[in-house]
């Protein structure tokens, strides 16, 4: 640890790919901006939905989105925030509450990463449909992206999943 210490930089590529917001600190993200050359930090808030994200046993909550958030952005990094669409049991209530939550999260800087639900073999949802995006969520991840604020393949996801599923019937 001494000698990773005395590293003045250390570039991990993408570093971190992936962290889950319940994990950010403040603790974490000094490391990361003092050892990293990256400036951003991708997460998974996944859905807005309190009542999805205790269903799917995510592990965190809107307010720990929220937080991690407020952490990156202090720590001087780009947020870039992962959201699923048609998610398994997905309510236009649930859809609301995504909505909202990118909508705050993209006026507080966040770039959204928008994928559409896939079911995966050996995973719990493996049987589950394959999701769709509703025109509305299209319309709104479509301004976000005129404006800068918005990448994912959520269209080529959901082809695909579409695919997948007529071709295993």
């Amino acid at each position: 640890m001494n000698q990773l210490m005395e590293i003045e930089l250390i570039y991990f590529g993408s570093f971190p790919s992936e962290v889950r917001p319940e994990n950010v600190s403040t603790e974490a993200l000094t490391l990361v901006t003092r050892y990293t050359a990256n400036d951003n930090i991708v997460f998974g808030a996944q859905t807005g939905s309190p009542r999805l994200l205790k269903e799917l046993r995510r592990g965190h909550t809107v307010e720990d989105v929220y937080r991690a958030m407020e952490l990156i952005l202090q720590a001087g990094l780009k947020p870039i925030v992962d959201f699923i669409f048609g998610l398994p049991g997905e309510t236009e209530e649930d859809q609301r509450s995504s909505l909202q939550l990118i909508e705050d999260l993209a006026a507080m800087g966040a770039t959204i990463h928008s994928h559409t639900f896939m079911p995966l073999p050996g995973t719990p949802l493996a049987d589950a449909p394959p999701g769709r995006v509703t025109p509305k969520v299209e319309s709104i991840l479509g301004r976000l992206s005129k404006d800068g604020l918005h990448i994912g393949q959520w269209r080529k996801q959901e082809e695909l999943a579409l695919w997948r599923k007529c071709s295993t019937g």
